[in-house]
């Protein structure tokens, strides 16, 4: 996830504590990767630590940056503080920062091999500052994937723990399932390609040898795309 580079600078007219200073820097550099991310944070914490009597020090001309803008602002963060007025000088803070957000858990342990539903999933917040993979805020898109290792109860669930689960494979019969207006009739057809739940395939019908597309809505089932 990239981050536009943010350099907070006070106000030339009024001097500014260099602590409140780097928790207002913090604080902007955290709503601009939630906004990002699409999502609000159920809970914050940001721990500040500045050399000696810093903390209590103005300056009415500071620029604060970090060397890894392009890193999320969570965990372990070193800043840079430059003032140029009243007084110039130079130094180095660090902050501490903990999010906890909405994420995908196990409700229960999840063994290698399942394929996930609904029930299996739920909403929890967890604290992100520590993971290292895509964050998944939403079930939804990961219903009908395939767990690759074991899950254990309330761990966060990532793509990297799944894979798509192929209900239909390439070569596999399946029932192909018309539907319209008061009617609804089935047939044998076979899969040209693999599919996932939901996934558009295209599949070759037995008894007229057509070509069509068709939906994947079951393991070996698929339902006429064409209207």
């Amino acid at each position: 996830m990239l981050l536009a580079v943010l350099c907070l600078r006070s106000s030339p007219l009024q001097a500014m504590p260099v602590e409140t200073a780097l928790q207002q820097q913090v604080e902007a550099e955290l709503a601009q990767y939630l906004q990002q991310l699409g999502v609000k944070a159920q809970q914050q914490d940001i721990q500040l630590s500045l050399p000696g009597s810093l903390a209590e020090r103005d300056c009415s001309k500071l620029d604060i940056s970090r060397p890894q803008q392009s890193e999320p602002p969570l965990g372990r963060l070193s800043y840079s503080l430059a003032c140029t007025a009243p007084k110039r000088w130079q130094s180095r803070a660090v902050a501490q920062v903990k999010l906890w957000l909405p994420l995908v858990v196990a409700t229960r342990t999840l063994e290698r091999g399942e394929v996930l539903s609904a029930d299996m999933l739920s909403i929890q917040p967890q604290e992100v500052s520590t993971l290292r993979h895509g964050l998944e805020f939403s079930a939804a898109p990961l219903l009908g994937m395939t767990v690759k290792r074991r899950i254990s109860a309330g761990d966060v669930v990532s793509r990297h723990l799944l894979q798509a689960a192929y209900l239909v494979q390439k070569g596999a019969q399946v029932t192909l399932h018309y539907r319209g207006d008061g009617f609804a009739v089935s047939t044998s057809a076979i899969a040209l390609s693999d599919g996932v739940l939901g996934e558009r395939i295209s599949v070759q019908n037995i008894s007229s040898g057509k070509v069509l597309d068709a939906i994947v809505t079951a393991e070996n089932n698929v339902e006429s795309a064409q209207k």
